[in-house]
Order: structure tokens, then C-alpha cells, then sequence
């Protein structure tokens, strides 16, 4: 499986990229068991089978250390508790922004060590076991087999799209981590208006393990409920992504980097819901349409968001309402312009 994809060296990782983590004695994937999406989750070894609990992108938090985030479930790889002693359990959890969920990637005899920032120790499999499902702990550094890692970059080419793509009512579009970027026929990412997106959601489509980069034109449109997981603007271009018709739409993981007005624009009455998502360096995190009057319903969950230089939310509605729960947020103007409705509760300014 290895030879199907580049290694990556510590000093190499590159920010919000998507990789396998493959220990080296077993030659096992890192994943977070059955697939879960909750709080908890225990972290294991599974054959590589390639799925997106095996997939983790890397986010650079500072001073040499990252959050490791899994593509599947958008939470973050921690050590359980704050735990300092051997054997210390490692699970997935919310981005809390935590120091047990930051880890430093250290070189070792060509392989990688995953060093918790908290506790000092390193992310190991237990018992140097090749049983699959066996348990992933941190440990002191020994230097074992078992403490060495193969970071696996997943599909690292970049795809130029030249016609918008569409996903249709119902369907799936799964990226698998390619960077996709605007040819001159969409648009050149400026704030230009009437650029086109690189993507168009229908209703009930899916669209999950896409990073967009430069020039990205006008992102994401979508027409009625839709799902977006694991999705990374490198660029945010003119707007990441553009609510165009009244629908529900969840976007769970990823990130947004370097814009100059909003990061997600809604043009319709709808609910709009974004979860474990990083943000950074733009005008606002969300508008709704100026001057428009229609219902809007705002949900913000553990997401890190950071220099807004206006608001995390504007509106010009009355009636529109945002509920922010288990979010750090940083550098914004102002949280809210024009909210009349507001809940909070468990947010974090840093």
C-alpha cells in the first residue's frame, strides 16, 4: 500500500493536507474505531483499507505543533483526560484547542513520532501488537517500532476544473483529499461578482474531502439541503461558499484560510450549520444577504475562529437567529452585527 503514495517527513507535512498514519512494526493504519463520531471514541490500528476514519489532516496550531483532526468524524486526536502516565489513553474529542490535542512531529531513524505537547509521551501501538483493533496509547519515548510512524500523503495532486462540477439531488462526491482549483473560464477568485463555483450542490447532495485552492473563483453553491464534510479552502476566493436556495446545510471539518470579505455567504431562508471548523484571516465568518429580510438560523459548534476583522455573523434581519456552542474564538470586531437572537453557551475568547 505504501508505494502507492509519497512519505512525508516531519519537516514536510503540509498544513490541512490529508494522510495516513501507518505505524511501522504492524504496518496498520491509525483510525478512530467503528467509524464513531462521538466524544470519546477510542483510537486504534486497522488494516489500511483507505476510509475516512483511516484519514487525518494536519493543522498547524504554532510553535511547531499540530492538531490532528480525522477526515470522518472532524475531531481532534487527543490524550484522554490530561493523562501524563504510560499507558494514557488516546481517543478522538471536539477542537478544543487543548494541549493534550497538540502534537509535535519528530523525526525518528525515518519515521515520524506523533509527541503529545501535554504530556511529553508519544502515540504508540500497545504491546507492539499486529492484531488489528489493538489499542493506541501514549507512552514514554523508547524509540520502539511501535512509536514510529509512516506519514501516507493522500492524493496530492491538484485538479483544474474548467466547468463547474454538479452534484446531483441524492449523490456523493468524495474528493479523496485532491485540491481542486478554478480555470479562467470560472473565475479568478477575486471579489469580482458573477464568478462561478467550482462546486454546485443539488438537493440532498453530498460533497465531502475537497480542498480548494488558488484561484477558487466563487467556491460552493448549494440548492437545498446539503452535506459537506472535510472540506479545506486554501483560498477562500470570492466567497467559500454561497447558500443560493432555502435548505439545511451542514458543514462538518475543515477549514478556511486568507479572505477578503466573508468566508460564507446565505442568499435564502435556511438553517446553516457548521461544526468542528477552523477559520482564519477574512472580513467575516458568515453574512446573510444585505438588506434582506428573510429567516435565517445560524448553528456554531466547536469551531476555532479567528481575525474576523467585522463579525462572526452579520445580518440585516430581525428575525435571524445564531446559537454558538463550544467555540474558541479570537481577533474579531465584533461577534455578532444586527443578531437579535442569540445563544451561547461553553465559548472560549483566546
Amino acid at each position: 500500500m505504501l508505494g502507492q503514495f509519497p512519505r512525508a517527513e516531519a519537516a514536510s507535512v503540509s498544513n490541512n493536507g490529508l494522510y495516513k498514519i501507518i505505524n511501522r512494526n504492524s504496518g496498520q493504519a491509525l483510525e478512530v474505531y467503528n467509524w464513531s463520531h462521538e466524544n470519546g471514541a477510542n483510537v486504534s490500528q486497522w488494516t489500511d483499507l483507505g476510509g475516512d476514519n483511516q484519514l487525518w489532516r494536519f493543522v498547524s496550531v504554532g510553535s511547531g505543533y499540530y492538531q490532528i483532526i480525522n477526515a470522518n468524524s472532524g475531531r481532534a486526536l487527543e490524550v484522554y483526560q490530561y493523562s501524563t502516565a504510560d499507558g494514557g489513553n488516546i481517543v478522538q474529542w471536539q477542537n478544543i484547542n487543548g494541549t493534550n490535542q497538540h502534537w509535535a512531529l519528530e523525526d525518528s531513524g525515518g519515521y515520524v513520532q506523533l509527541k503529545n505537547r501535554f504530556s511529553g509521551k508519544v502515540a504508540e501501538v500497545y504491546t507492539y501488537s499486529t492484531t488489528p483493533g489493538a489499542n493506541i496509547n501514549q507512552w514514554t519515548d523508547l524509540e520502539g517500532a511501535n512509536q514510529q510512524w509512516t506519514l501516507v500523503k493522500v492524493s496530492p495532486s491538484s485538479t483544474t476544473v474548467n466547468s463547474t462540477i454538479v452534484v446531483g439531488a441524492g449523490e456523493v462526491y468524495d474528493g479523496q483529499g485532491r485540491t481542486f482549483i478554478a480555470g479562467s473560464s470560472l473565475g479568478d477568485g477575486s471579489q469580482a461578482e458573477g464568478q462561478k463555483p467550482v462546486f454546485r450542490l443539488e438537493n440532498g447532495a453530498t460533497l465531502k474531502n475537497v480542498v480548494l485552492g488558488s484561484p477558487a473563483a466563487d467556491g460552493i453553491h448549494t440548492y437545498g439541503d446539503a452535506y459537506l464534510a472535510n472540506i479545506v479552502w486554501t483560498d477562500i476566493g470570492e466567497d467559500a461558499l454561497t447558500i443560493k436556495a432555502a435548505g439545511t446545510v451542514t458543514l462538518n471539518g475543515g477549514a478556511a484560510y486568507d479572505g477578503s470579505d466573508k468566508i460564507f455567504q446565505i442568499n435564502a431562508a435556511s438553517t446553516f450549520n457548521v461544526y468542528n471548523f477552523v477559520a482564519r484571516n477574512a472580513g467575516k465568518f458568515i453574512r446573510q444577504l444585505g438588506g434582506s429580510t428573510f429567516t435565517t438560523h445560524v448553528f456554531i459548534d466547536s469551531c476555532d475562529i479567528a481575525g474576523m476583522d467585522e463579525a462572526i455573523f452579520r445580518t440585516d434581519s430581525s428575525s435571524s437567529s445564531v446559537t454558538m456552542t463550544n467555540t474558541l474564538y479570537s481577533d474579531v470586531g465584533d461577534k455578532w452585527i444586527g443578531v437579535q437572537h442569540i445563544t451561547e453557551s461553553g465559548n472560549t475568547a483566546y
